[in-house]
């Protein structure tokens, strides 16, 4: 996916949190966790900062109009772990919370960090300049930590922080149409070649963007693209031939890809 057109800036923000669950959209009764947030959990998260109500949000978050682009943080060794919930029925306010006939039990994968550490991504956002508006209001709330309903990972009770690294203005990023390293997740078809000996790579099939859909009877949401993503799970640069790349004027020359 290339970046959106007319972007005149991108921010680099650090994404982080004691724990995290992104489920996976095709588990069940147990939950299972991707190892990075989703781009449709990162335009969940970006609009709860802007307060926009949930599912109206998607035309403004296509991805003609964001770029999100996702990198793992070197040395963090993201683990994931399955721990059993008891979950509450709160169909009844009858029901007290310590009735325990009332629960159910529920497998859920967590992700969490080595040690003390906590997971950490960097994450890379650009707006088509049409957009100015919205992106400049998003850049200064989050300057201010102004994070609007509140940040989570995944689920209400893994609190997210927020923070801006650096602004990279019209000049410091350019597309790169073939490019022979990558620092970021990136869409298996954009990849023509890995010859990286010492990567630990995983794909998943991850929700890459979400619109709203009206029937006679109901409006629901619906998934309308899919990506197979591949991931280096340490954050390490992977070398070999990619497409469609973005490169960043910083110390390593990152190049990333947006999905």
């Amino acid at each position: 996916m290339n970046i959106p057109e007319n972007s005149n800036r991108i921010l680099e923000l650090k994404l982080s949190g004691k724990f995290a669950h992104f489920r996976k959209f095709y588990t069940n009764a147990s939950s299972l966790t991707y190892l990075i947030p989703p781009r449709t959990a990162i335009c969940g998260l970006l609009a709860s900062i802007l307060q926009i109500e949930r599912d109206c949000y998607y035309n403004l978050m296509s991805s003609d109009k964001l770029g999100i682009a996702i990198s793992l943080v070197p040395n963090i060794y993201y683990h994931k772990v399955f721990q059993t919930l008891n979950y509450a029925q709160d169909k009844s306010k009858n029901i007290p919370i310590n009735d325990l006939s009332a629960h159910k039990q529920c497998r859920l994968e967590l992700l969490k960090a080595q040690g003390s550490k906590n997971l950490e991504w960097i994450l890379y956002l650009c707006f088509n300049s049409a957009e100015e508006n919205n992106f400049a209001e998003l850049e200064h709330k989050i300057k201010e930590k102004n994070f609007g309903y509140g940040l989570y990972l995944g689920q209400r009770q893994f609190i997210a922080y927020l923070e801006l690294i650096r602004t990279y203005s019209q000049g410091e990023f350019k597309p790169i149409s073939e490019s022979d390293y990558l620092d970021s997740a990136i869409e298996r078809e954009l990849i023509d070649s890995i010859i990286s000996q010492d990567c630990d790579l995983i794909m998943e099939r991850m929700p890459l963007e979400q619109e709203l859909k009206t029937d006679t009877k109901k409006s629901y949401r619906q998934t309308k693209r899919f990506g197979n993503i591949v991931i280096e799970t340490n954050g390490k640069r992977i070398h070999g031939k990619f497409r469609n790349l973005v490169e960043l004027n910083n110390d390593l020359k990152a190049r990333v890809s947006f999905l």
